[in-house]
């Protein structure tokens, strides 16, 4: 007999989880998964949105609800909370559900077309759903922040399956939660097999910067010239795709495939030098699909002494990073790769470095969110900035700021009113001064101060989350 998860169980965790204090937040998700055995994803899916996907606005949820009941504007009280009154609306004191069965109604919502659609759709829920798991259930469908972060899943599904922490996460940022979970519930999960998959975009993360090389954190190392961007190149006998840092494909404009045939390089995934305006717009820098995910640095680079050396970016071993020193005479910045570094495709600090000297590192971190709150000196209302740190394909909230910085035009209008939250209706990246950072009993922490807005940047670019002790913990 398959055990299906009751959805009055998934809200009444929603409800939990909600209370920011909550610290055993991945056991909770973890008992969720361990209820739903044969659909291990449902739980995941509903307490962490982990696609982008449409979401439903106050204006969204007005109008199904104008729809439902026939009821006008002007029939309804000034600013109500539209959440709470579509919750209103149920027909039953008792949630009798499966979880698998709202989560489908989920997604057909989130696809559907028009409120029209939206509005028939959830209809039956009102007669299924008491007023208290209506209200979960719409929070999920709105625009507000999911209960848990992308760490709390990671460290639920290898409590759930009892697999490493960094396996699964290493999983989850190359092939997806979905991907994972249903690879470890049907015991076909493999670690040493896991690779990005050929033709699909992944992240490049920026290396970590110091500004001396007394805080590298390796030995015998590779010394690299900035030139142009990193990209990333798949090539298979199918198909020969190029995709920038974030993930976004590049088109090649025609010559991609006459430097392929004339380099000879193999099928596989490349790390590459790209800049537009060189002689060789492309040199190789790694191999992101080895034979073996054991390979070290200086190993993944071997194959490339077979290939013509135009087509290969090249690089001075050094016995260790001191000896870099030198450069700083000529160039203001330059990569250091450990030369007995193993993949993680994050760029961890132990991998790879960024050294850029005479400045002070530039660090930089993306604005989730905003809120009114009440101001400690009993003034008038501030603005607290809450900061994002890149993990892995998503975002962590790391901690709050003021900012002096004006930026109304990334978000929707908004009244300075405590209590209000204020949500990003564009992508904003910030570079901060970190005066302190780490991880602690309640998640990653950063104290910081907003002093400027970086409008060419993007997730590549972005803090990892790894930098503020992410990649210790197990």
């Amino acid at each position: 007999m398959i055990r299906m998860l009751q959805f009055r169980s998934l809200a009444e965790s929603w409800r939990v989880l909600s209370n920011r204090r909550m610290r055993s937040r991945a056991e909770i998700v973890a008992n969720n998964v361990l209820a739903s055995p044969e659909y291990p994803y449902t739980p995941i899916y509903f307490l962490y949105s982990v696609e982008g996907g449409n979401r439903l606005s106050d204006e969204d949820f007005h109008e199904i609800y104008y729809i439902l009941t026939g009821a006008y504007p002007d029939e309804v009280y000034d600013e109500p909370d539209p959440i709470h009154l579509l919750s209103l609306l149920s027909e039953t004191e008792v949630t009798d559900i499966t979880a698998a069965s709202v989560v489908s109604r989920i997604q057909l919502v989130l696809s559907a077309s028009d409120n029209e659609e939206r509005s028939r759709i959830l209809r039956p829920c009102f007669y299924r759903i008491n007023r208290l798991d209506l209200f979960s259930l719409f929070m999920r469908l709105s625009t507000h922040a999911a209960p848990v972060s992308r760490r709390d899943v990671v460290k639920a599904i290898s409590i759930a399956y009892d697999t490493p922490f960094h396996q699964v996460r290493s999983s989850v940022n190359l092939l997806g939660v979905e991907h994972t979970i249903n690879a470890l519930r049907l015991g076909e999960f493999d670690y040493t097999k896991i690779r990005p998959l050929i033709g699909k975009g992944l992240i490049i993360p920026a290396p970590v910067i110091v500004s001396k090389t007394e805080e590298v954190m390796f030995g015998k190392c590779f010394v690299e010239r900035l030139e142009g961007v990193y990209v990333s190149l798949h090539y298979t006998p199918q198909s020969l795709k190029m995709f920038d840092v974030a993930g976004l494909e590049i088109d090649g404009e025609g010559w991609l495939d006459g430097w392929v045939e004339i380099a000879r390089i193999p099928y596989g995934i490349f790390l590459c030098d790209y800049a537009v305006g060189r002689d060789n717009p492309l040199m190789l820098v790694d191999w992101l699909s080895p034979d073996d995910p054991n390979w070290t640095y200086k190993r993944r680079r071997k194959p490339f002494e077979d290939l013509p050396n135009w087509s290969v970016k090249q690089m001075t071993e050094l016995d260790a990073p001191c000896f870099s020193d030198g450069i700083a005479a000529t160039d203001n910045a330059y990569i250091l790769r450990n030369a007995a570094g193993i993949l993680s495709y994050e760029n961890t600090k132990s991998e790879v470095v960024m050294v850029q000297v005479n400045e002070a590192p530039k660090r930089i971190l993306r604005i989730l969110s905003g809120r009114v709150a009440e101001s400690p000196t009993g003034g008038p209302p501030v603005l607290l900035w809450a900061l994002g740190a890149r993990d892995g394909l998503e975002y962590i909230q790391v901690g709050e700021a003021e900012s002096f910085f004006d930026f109304q035009k990334w978000c929707e209008p908004y009244r300075r009113i405590e209590g209000t939250v204020i949500k990003m209706t564009s992508p904003l990246f910030v570079s901060v001064d970190v005066h302190s950072s780490g991880w602690g009993d309640i998640g990653p922490y950063i104290k910081a101060d907003i002093v400027g807005i970086e409008s060419a940047a993007g997730i590549s670019e972005c803090m990892g989350a790894e930098e503020l002790g992410y990649a210790d913990i197990e």
